[in-house]
């Protein structure tokens, strides 16, 4: 199961939780975000490529020019894009080499089936909680509106996804592989606003370990 966490940028916090052992980390380029990243240190994306964490930068429907500028100057290979971003504009950023992941934000059946728009255009999509804001709302969604899912997608699972929430997750993974890929957890995790709690994710991540091995 891919595990990303979003939303950092401390590097003493970025080290710490790249230690627990998870498969990807997202950074935030959107200025509204409370975990806006501001001037990110290279050298952090660098040694998270070292470990082999998959660095990701997340736009909110930013000018397609400045999101290449940006993945070109620190060495982003992998994009996640969490507005209102069409299939030309995933298509632009695929055809660069990027990876694209997707945010779909979901309250009910229609933004479910939505998704299916972005079959072929996205290498992942983030299927996360509708809310005022562009994620990081700390809210669920119905996991169950995913059961008629017709997406062919692999999707991570995102939004008020908690430590306390390892056995609902695994259970989702065990019905839902492997379109199911992985988890995004963010806000649930923090102890302050980017800040990450290292001990709670290393948790998270042997109950799941237990769960669905």
């Amino acid at each position: 199961m891919i595990v990303k966490v979003c939303g950092m940028r401390q590097p003493d916090n970025i080290d710490a939780v790249a230690a627990t052992g998870i498969d990807m980390m997202g950074f935030i380029f959107y200025r509204k975000s409370p975990r806006f990243v501001g001037q990110l240190d290279i050298r952090s994306i660098n040694a998270l490529k070292a470990k082999g964490i998959d660095p990701v930068a997340l736009f909110v429907d930013e000018d397609i020019d400045v999101v290449v500028a940006t993945l070109q100057r620190y060495g982003f290979t992998s994009v996640q894009l969490h507005g209102s971003e069409g299939v030309d504009y995933c298509d632009r950023l695929r055809a660069h080499g990027y990876k694209v992941l997707k945010a779909i934000s979901i309250s009910d059946e229609g933004d479910v089936a939505r998704a299916a728009l972005y079959d072929g255009h996205a290498d992942l999509l983030v299927v996360d909680t509708k809310c005022n804001g562009k994620g990081g709302s700390g809210m669920k969604f119905d996991w169950l509106l995913l059961e008629n899912a017709t997406f062919a997608t692999p999707f991570l699972l995102s939004g008020g996804i908690a430590a306390t929430d390892a056995e609902a997750v695994a259970a989702l993974y065990r019905s839902s592989a492997p379109r199911m890929a992985g988890v995004d957890i963010n806000s649930r995790f923090e102890t302050a606003p980017a800040l990450k709690s290292p001990a709670i994710i290393s948790q998270f991540l042997s109950q799941l370990s237990q769960l669905i091995k």
